[in-house]
């Protein structure tokens, strides 16, 4: 009986011979339980005041009919091969179980049976065997036909009737009572036909959706120029792509009895077989250089790496690539690294540290222990950026980002979420004591001196610290508590460390009176826009100007967008003040232009809250006709990680917009996740290198070989470059000689009001 269940499980619909494979073990779970309840209710009769009614006839019926499903069910289910091909096999069967099951229902009691849900299941199985859903609800009509025929011929006394206990006889004879028994039998089999075709139409639908994601994968792996392989746990091939074939001259069945060590050169083997062994402990391992032995005796030096699969906490499989050592790769293996760490501290990032939260967060809720969240925040940085510089501020990020990864285990993380924030996540601490020590020790190692650059120098933090399951259940809450603790740090004297209290919510309305500020400041027009050129690297002329936002607020003077654009993003205020500058903007091109100043393009920033709008494309559009301007003055710039949050919908809202004559350009490039195959489908005119790769690009090999890359990719898709944050002649020139088309920075010029912009075009066309 176990093994039926268990292969009843195990039977799968991808198939026809899968399917009648689980509809023939279906109908042998059902006998054997149709036969265990007629023994049992045979004997309970037998022993009752009623007595064992059935007839010699009625018991021979019934026993007939199980055999003879017993022994078709075993033809379909053992001979299927031989008898598949043959035309409508499937509909025979059902009709066949159709036919029994009227039989069954008629030899115990007709319309006194109990067995009429047989019916629903037949159609059940209708549903499984048949893909038209069209035939599936035929045998569902059918099955109700046959079983109101049952019904009319006993009322017509066509067929003798079977006497059952406990039943009135002359319910054969209750026309009211027969037709309601019908009609509540025909509406489930009906209920069931559609409802079963709908469910298998859904399911075909998604393995036919498996399947080609499947095919797709294999497709992949094998077409690629990288050595693949895979193996078990004991090193044991699974497979190779041809891509390994070719280069080491093996087959996958040359392989069996091998394994990877048999291939690795003797110099790395002992160092293979330690990360194979960290690998298979869940533990991160390098990227490894060695030489493997083809069959004809030579070695390929490669560098590779691989992963280990896990099922249930134990190792499953292994996965290794095997690439040629390149700039190149190099260069792009550093994009991908950028978009999960910081660039300045190589620490995790935003989006690594709530990936991790995630899982933390699911093993403390697994094991019923405790996780931490720290939210860091050094006291007074702004005064060594703005007394000493950024090179001495970044310095001391650097050598903050060392300190904290010292005070903290393996398992730990460690992240800068930008500026001066960092974000600590201790995975299953013994104690709140223990959380407390960790950050009274990240206190006393922060609060030593900071030799930099021959100046020694002393900086504090505030940490706030949300436990969980305590203070919130979910990664983003738990960070949202962590920062309203380090503010209460930072209102307790700076230095300090706060757990998260509920009384801290107070500085929720904090915020919300800066979000009525930054309100009314829209609608006190305290908002200008500030413009820095764009400007042709070859000619040296303006090609652009970039539109920038400012607030001039009443009583703090003029505040930076680092300061309130996130907070308008929370807040959902982006959407009016993203639409107030673009209208802003392209009023002060027509000014311009009836002043008569040489016209050039201004490009406005688009947050991705006002991309994600349907009414966007309209209400750019609007926006142009109310001023009377074209798209040829007009650019939007749209960040690299906005459109790649949704890229299908953001091909659909750029090309729109390229069809306006709006110039289109990708912003912070290299930050995100695109790959060629993205850029090739969406509508841009230009691609922005993000000044975090220009910022030492004359002067750090990495750094060159990714704008190289970025230049040489655009080159090949057409597509201009321009190049943000270049402030020395070393960046010029390298950008120059790479045939970078456009710089922005403040080698050229900062951001200037509208009346220098007016002098500098002026003075361009002299």
């Amino acid at each position: 009986m176990r093994t039926i269940l268990r292969n009843y499980a195990q039977s799968s619909f991808a198939d026809v011979r899968g399917r009648t494979t689980l509809i023939a073990k279906a109908r042998w779970l059902l006998l054997f339980f149709i036969t265990i309840y007629s023994a049992g209710a045979a004997l309970l009769y037998s022993i009752s005041s009623q007595g064992l009614q059935a007839s010699s006839l009625q018991i021979l019926v019934i026993a007939s009919s199980f055999s003879a499903i017993f022994c078709y069910n075993t033809l379909y289910y053992f001979f299927y091969e031989s008898i598949h091909q043959r035309k409508c096999v499937d509909h025979l069967q059902l009709f066949l179980d159709l036919l029994f099951v009227t039989i069954l229902v008629y030899t115990s009691g007709s319309a006194s049976s109990w067995l009429w849900a047989l019916y629903l299941l037949v159609t059940l199985e209708a549903s499984i065997l048949l893909q038209n859903r069209l035939e599936v609800w035929a045998f569902g009509i059918f099955g109700g036909l046959l079983y109101g025929g049952l019904l009319l011929f006993g009322y017509l006394d066509y067929l003798p009737h079977v006497k059952m206990p406990f039943v009135d006889p002359n319910l054969h004879h209750e026309t009211l009572y027969l037709l309601l028994n019908w009609l509540w039998v025909c509406l489930l089999n009906t209920t069931v036909a559609i409802a079963g075709a709908a469910l298998m139409t859904v399911i075909r639908r998604e393995r036919l959706a498996v399947e080609k994601s499947e095919r797709a994968k294999v497709a992949f792996m094998d077409s690629a120029n990288d050595l693949i392989f895979h193996c078990n746990p004991e090193g044991k091939f699974l497979y190779v792509n041809p891509a390994w074939q070719q280069a080491l001259g093996y087959k996958l069945s040359d392989l069996d009895g091998m394994t990877m060590l048999d291939f690795i050169e003797g110099d790395s083997k002992q160092r293979c077989i330690l990360e194979f062994r960290k690998a298979l402990r869940g533990e991160t391992i390098a990227t490894m250089e060695g030489k493997l032995l083809a069959s004809n005796g030579t070695f390929v030096n490669v560098e590779g790496s691989f992963s280990c699969t896990f099922k249930e906490d134990k190792p499953e499989s292994l996965w290794g690539i095997c690439r040629d050592v390149t700039a190149r790769k190099e260069a792009q293996e550093q994009l991908h690294h950028i978009a999960h760490h910081d660039m300045l501290t190589d620490l995790p990032n935003r989006l690594t540290f709530s990936d991790r939260l995630t899982q933390a967060k699911a093993l403390a809720k697994r094991q019923k222990s405790l996780l931490a969240v720290l939210f860091l925040d050094l006291d007074r940085f702004k005064t060594i950026n703005d007394t000493l510089g950024h090179d001495i501020g970044d310095m001391m990020l650097q050598e903050t980002a060392n300190r904290l990864q010292s005070c903290v285990r393996e398992i730990d993380t460690v992240s800068r979420f930008g500026g001066d924030e960092f974000a600590i996540l201790l995975v299953n601490p013994s104690s709140l004591e223990a959380i407390e020590r960790i950050a009274l020790k990240i206190l006393k190692q922060l609060g030593q001196p900071m030799t930099l650059d021959r100046n020694e120098l002393f900086i504090t933090t505030s940490i706030g610290i949300s436990i969980y399951p305590s203070d919130a259940e979910r990664g983003d809450v738990l960070l949202k508590k962590a920062d309203i603790a380090m503010y209460q740090a930072k209102a307790n004297g700076r230095n300090n460390c706060r757990f998260y209290r509920p009384e801290m919510d107070q500085h929720a309305r904090r915020r919300l009176d800066l979000e009525n500020s930054l309100r009314k400041a829209l609608d006190n027009q305290e908002f200008y826009l500030v413009y820095q050129p764009k400007v042709d690297l070859q000619s040296g002329q303006i090609t652009a100007l970039e539109a920038l936002i400012r607030w001039q607020h009443p009583t703090l003077g003029v505040i930076p967008p680092s300061d309130f654009i996130s907070l308008a993003e929370e807040s959902g205020l982006i959407v009016p003040l993203g639409e107030w500058a673009l209208r802003q903007a392209c009023r002060q091109s027509l000014q311009w232009r009836q002043q008569g100043v040489p016209q050039v393009r201004i490009a406005v920033n688009v947050s991705g809250f006002q991309l994600e709008r349907k009414d966007f494309v309209t209400q750019v559009k609007g926006i142009m006709e109310e001023i009377g301007v074209a798209g040829s003055a007009l650019e939007l710039e749209i960040t690299e990680t906005v459109i790649m949050q949704n890229p299908e919908f953001a091909v659909k809202i750029l090309n729109q917009l390229r069809d306006m004559g709006i110039h289109i350009s990708i912003d912070d490039f290299g930050t995100g996740y695109s790959s060629l195959a993205h850029l090739k489908r969406f509508s841009v005119n230009t691609l922005k290198i993000d000044k975090s790769f220009v910022d030492e690009v004359d002067i750090n090999s990495t750094d060159a070989a990714i704008a190289t890359a970025i230049i040489a990719m655009a080159r090949s898709l057409n597509l201009s470059v321009i190049a943000e944050g270049v402030e020395t002649e070393g960046q010029r020139e390298f950008l120059k000689k790479e045939q970078c088309n456009e710089m922005q920075g403040f080698l050229f010029s900062k951001p200037l009001p509208a009346e220098e912009v007016v002098k500098l075009l002026q003075k361009q066309s002299d």
